[in-house]
């Protein structure tokens, strides 16, 4: 049997390739640490794959782990105290990544906002990430709520559990858009270009509330103007498929052989991808685009090379759209609304 050595796995792991490869190796070390009995080095092990399952993998891997990340620091009050920082952030991460998978029942989402609301009382931390990442939830099953926690969220005071002025501006434009504040919204957002205030999904997050919003109010020349940059920051990112679908749906009105040159290059991070909540998003605006350029009679290549016809593509669009109506379902029966439903 090969000898137990921590650092050795960890060094080996760190090595491998983003994603599932990494993953794999990680999952091996967390199961190598709890079979040695050695708690502080499986906490952090399981801290690297939630880690890992977050920002490069499909995020259903972390809210698998997180329950036994929990019940590994919870052993021992020292090491709970002394991973204090990363469990809440960890937290933050969970919270966020629970609306995107049906499978995680409300009742569940909504035990972890409890608790990550009692860690932070308890350990002086505000409660402005808290209201935020709760209103993402709640403004898909009950908008009163949401607009509750927008409120909270921007009286709450600030600190370092935040995750910094672009992200908190971009959270501001997507509420005060939803609650039909556009001139608060904009002057956020006038912040977040003025400034040019970047994260690795500020501005792409910012011009696609805009884009979503435009296109929900007939605003063509707006939408226009939102379209251009995002289709730049959006194009080949695969955890930007809820914009690029937005993207596709705007070609689809405006210009859908532009829209299937961009599905294109586009679709083969769907195929890759299994989080049902970008997938529905995507699947909208291939099913309206492929819908409107069949209608006009354009065609395309499949992703083998093979030629599609007018007609191949309508039988496309329509498999898209059965694929969303199945995934609204099931997003709608777990969050008891009609949001997803009501989005196609």
């Amino acid at each position: 049997m090969e000898q137990y050595n921590p650092e050795a796995m960890q060094q080996n792991y760190r090595g491998l390739q983003s994603g599932d490869p990494r993953m794999r190796a990680i999952r091996t070390a967390a199961a190598a640490a709890e079979q040695a009995n050695d708690l502080p080095w499986a906490i952090r092990f399981h801290h690297d794959l939630i880690h890992e399952s977050v920002f490069s993998g499909d995020r259903y891997q972390a809210l698998v782990d997180f329950p036994q990340y929990l019940a590994l620091v919870k052993r021992d009050p020292e090491l709970e105290q002394e991973n204090l920082w990363d469990t809440l952030w960890m937290f933050k991460w969970i919270a966020e990544a629970a609306t995107e998978f049906y499978q995680i029942e409300k009742k569940q989402v909504i035990a972890w906002f409890s608790e990550y609301r009692r860690m932070l009382l308890e350990n002086g931390y505000s409660l402005r990430s808290w209201y935020e990442k709760r209103a993402i939830f709640y403004s898909y099953c009950d908008r009163a709520k949401m607009r509750m926690d927008f409120e909270s969220f921007q009286d709450a005071k600030r600190d370092d559990m935040g995750d910094g002025e672009a992200s908190e501006l971009d959270s501001v434009v997507r509420f005060a858009l939803e609650t039909g504040d556009t001139a608060k919204a904009m002057q956020a957002a006038n912040q977040i270009f003025d400034r040019n205030l970047r994260t690795e999904e500020v501005p792409c997050k910012t011009y696609h509330y805009l884009l979503r919003d435009a296109l929900k109010r007939g605003d063509m020349d707006a939408a226009e103007k939102y379209a251009q940059p995002l289709r730049a920051l959006c194009t080949g990112q695969r955890f930007q498929l809820e914009p690029i679908g937005m993207v596709l749906c705007y070609d689809a009105l405006t210009d859908p052989e532009r829209g299937l040159a961009f599905y294109m290059k586009n679709r083969a991070l769907r195929e890759g991808s299994r989080n049902p909540f970008l997938c529905f998003w995507f699947d909208r605006g291939a099913a309206r685009l492929l819908s409107a350029a069949a209608a006009q009679g354009l065609s395309c290549k499949d992703a083998s090379g093979a030629g599609m016809t007018p007609e191949q593509l309508a039988a496309e669009s329509e498999a898209y759209m059965q694929n969303c109506r199945a995934l609204a379902e099931k997003f709608d029966a777990r969050n008891r609304s009609d949001y997803f439903a009501s989005e196609l």
